[in-house]
């Protein structure tokens, strides 16, 4: 085989396992969006970049950088705690995660084993990057790293420690 038909029977195998990768990616994690926000016009999120593509049936919104996802995220969960009173990890993931679509008590109870709390304790905006950082573990089956959480939940105004 010559030289070049070799580097190019390489660079196809190559772009195979790249591609193969990718697929294996959580669908939040490909969309920028860890915590699989539904995409809708109307919401104009800073740093959305439109709707997910190369799935059958597009939903999430697609974002241009995790942080901006995360950001979202935060201040969807800001909107939770102060304008619906949704305190409790509970309260939220019930919002978030209706039960016609995911099994709620057992999202809610193993975030808030995470966080060390009760589902009903109220929790408060300072937990705002941990919460997040399990919920995501939960909507991808892995943890987006916790730097990329808190400057997500930062650029949405969350104040923490």
């Amino acid at each position: 085989m010559s030289h070049a038909r070799l580097a190019f029977a390489i660079a196809i195998v190559g772009g195979m396992i790249v591609m193969a990768n990718q697929v294996r990616e959580p669908r939040g994690f490909r969309n920028n969006n860890p915590l699989n926000i539904d995409y809708n016009k109307a919401n104009d999120w800073e740093g959305q970049v439109g709707m997910e593509r190369g799935v059958l049936a597009p939903r999430f919104a697609r974002f241009s950088s995790m942080e901006y996802g995360v950001r979202a995220a935060a201040k969807l969960v800001k909107t939770y705690m102060n304008r619906y009173g949704l305190r409790s990890v509970y309260g939220i993931v019930n919002r978030w995660a209706p039960s016609v679509e995911n099994d709620t008590n057992a999202y809610a109870e193993h975030v808030a084993y995470k966080l060390g709390v009760s589902p009903y304790e109220p929790i408060q905006e300072l937990d705002i990057p941990e919460l997040l950082y399990h919920m995501i573990k939960h909507e991808n089956g892995q943890y987006l790293d916790m730097a990329t959480v808190k400057k997500g939940s930062q650029m949405a105004g969350v104040a923490f420690v």
